[in-house]
């Protein structure tokens, strides 16, 4: 996004002779709106080619802030070579001076400008100096991006009791679910690292083996016919890696939990994630916690472009908190509630059919029980609260106050 214009001061008449130009900016800004022409149209078309996902005057916008902001610092012109010094200090300021989620997605289309450089040949330094701004991008310390969540009325009157749990009913609650298998099966095929496409997700021809990892069989599929099914009766057909569903939930909880870490071009595993597959038992809880996290937040996040449609996001999160306070009758859940306002989800049977898709997905991975009542596993309602209670304003408290640490695990006396 655009920097937001700053509000118009009032008007007044110039005075003779006055000839002011509103239009004025700064030296370095004009210096570099003058080069923007020269490189622009060609990054604009190189993403196109490559379906980035990103375009129009959105990534226009995007990388012309960072590039005006570079300039100011840099007090250069030049926008096909970024000094390292200047870059860096860019990147910070513009970290801290925009919301999160705004700076990463400049971030985003930042990516894959310095992809474009380098592949079309248009970097003008040298290829160590390349290499040195490259490695800083991708071991940059970026913010995650900030859910939008809203409070829950219904639930401001309950109490969630997170379970003390000792290291080894941790241990052999995590070891039990799906996710675990998963996680570990999927970062070891993942290895030392994975080309990647513009838009951060897998390179095409790595989509059949991740799949396969998942516990997922997938064909490629380049007809006009549908994409994405059927799954029930035979392999997921795709066309990229954004088709195969589980794919999607996994990879973006495992790049959100901080396990996979991408540059331009490619993905690399977390000094956890090495430390994970070195040594599990040691391991384990905290990163299947981590990703559980990550897919919690991937159904409850509440979509704000939609203008007078029952929330999905809202609800599923409704139904989660609900089976953290105590397993509740999925039968009452399902069941439409009547005489609620026109808009409220919980009385559209619509919107109550996709939240449970939701559920189900989280179920297949083994994030939800789902029998004659939905319930969250003892082991992952910390996890839950952790990412959900506080934005709800539900109240909640740990049995073990230990528990208020993210990274505990259980009894202390159990660790190395």
């Amino acid at each position: 996004m655009s920097p937001k214009d700053p509000k118009p001061a009032n008007k007044v008449d110039p005075s003779p002779g006055d000839t002011a130009d509103q239009s004025v900016v700064s030296i370095d800004e004009l210096r570099i709106r003058r080069e923007l022409p020269r490189v622009l149209p060609a990054f604009d078309e190189w993403c196109e080619e490559r379906r980035f996902d990103t375009h129009g005057s959105e990534l226009r916008a995007r990388i012309v802030a960072f590039l005006e902001h570079y300039a100011r610092v840099n007090s250069s012109r030049e926008i096909t070579f970024l000094n390292l010094p200047a870059f860096a200090a860019t990147l910070d300021d513009l970290m801290f001076g925009k919301k999160a989620n705004e700076f990463l997605e400049m971030t985003h289309v930042l990516g894959a400008y310095l992809e474009f450089l380098h592949t079309t040949g248009t970097w003008t330094g040298t290829h160590e100096e390349f290499q040195r701004v490259e490695t800083y991008f991708s071991c940059f310390n970026f913010p995650k991006f900030e859910p939008a969540y809203s409070a829950i009325p219904e639930l401001q009157k309950v109490l969630i009791r997170v379970p003390r749990l000792s290291q080894e009913e941790a241990i052999a609650g995590i070891t039990d679910l799906a996710i675990a298998s998963r996680v570990q099966s999927f970062l070891q095929w993942f290895g030392p690292k994975r080309e990647i496409t513009g838009a951060k997700i897998l390179n095409r021809k790595h989509v059949q083996e991740a799949a396969a990892a998942l516990d997922v069989l997938a064909v490629y599929d380049d007809s006009l016919t549908p994409i994405g099914g059927p799954s029930k009766n035979g392999p997921v057909r795709f066309k990229t890696a954004r088709n195969v569903a589980r794919l999607g939930l996994y990879w973006d909880a495992l790049v959100g939990a901080g396990l996979i870490e991408l540059s331009a071009t490619r993905a690399y595993p977390s000094k956890e994630t090495i430390d994970l597959l070195e040594d599990p038992a040691a391991n384990l809880v905290n990163v299947v916690r981590r990703v559980a996290q990550q897919m919690y937040r991937a159904v409850s996040v509440e979509i704000d472009d939609l203008r007078m449609v029952p929330e999905l996001g809202y609800l599923t999160r409704y139904f989660l908190l609900e089976a953290a306070v105590e397993p509740i009758s999925v039968e009452v859940l399902k069941h439409p509630i009547r005489g609620l306002d026109d808009f409220d989800p919980r009385g559209t049977p619509d919107t109550i059919e996709v939240a449970w898709q939701n559920l189900e997905q989280l179920r297949d991975e083994g994030l939800v029980r789902i029998d004659a009542k939905l319930t969250i596993p003892p082991v992952l309602c910390k996890p839950l609260v952790l990412e959900l209670a506080n934005a709800s304003e539900v109240e909640y408290i740990f049995k073990d106050p230990n528990d208020e640490d993210p990274d505990f695990t259980g009894n202390p006396t159990s660790w190395p």
